[in-house]
């Protein structure tokens, strides 16, 4: 009776943890399918010329702040095209995350750009919530990935121990 127990808790706790990892996998793509969607869409922005002239003594002065260095670097890299390339990446990333085989390969193809997001607002931006939500979207990413810490092992040659 124990043991029919004990293997119906251990069901339940993979059932779970699989069903808790299936969702915050979806999530995550679809945020990211959204994010990389939106790099696309034009964005009606009025020129505001006395602001731009701030911008720029701002620069020529080195008296700017936060998050002014912020919305200035998301600027350059608007018009520069370097996002479109980002919105490419989080859309190619969100679609093999949404397909369980391809799972991984997305989570991982995801990392970096998370990582670089996290602390980009985290070194320029100062606002806690824009640093707190991209932290937790790292950190549900690296999650995600460690789940997968046995087949990420078994690629490098270690040999893990199962209790299974």
């Amino acid at each position: 009776m124990k043991l029919l127990i004990l293997s119906l808790s251990n069901k339940m706790k993979y059932s779970l943890a699989s069903y808790t990892h299936g969702v915050l996998a979806l999530l995550l793509a679809a945020l990211f399918l959204y994010a990389g969607v939106k790099k696309f869409i034009p964005k009606d922005r009025p020129v505001n010329p006395k602001a731009n002239l701030a911008y720029v003594e701002a620069i020529k002065t080195n008296t700017f702040e936060r998050p002014t260095s912020f919305r200035l670097a998301v600027k350059m890299l608007s018009t520069s095209g370097f996002l479109k390339l980002i919105g490419v990446i989080q859309l190619l990333a969100g679609l093999l995350i949404v397909i369980p085989k391809t799972r991984l390969i997305g989570l991982v193809f995801l990392l970096p750009i998370t990582l670089n997001i996290f602390a980009f607002h985290l070194f320029m931006d100062d606002r806690m919530d824009e640093n707190v939500e991209t932290g937790l979207f790292f950190l549900v990413n690296l999650m995600l990935v460690g789940s997968y810490y046995k087949k990420i092992a078994t690629l490098f040659g270690a040999k893990i121990n199962s209790l299974e």
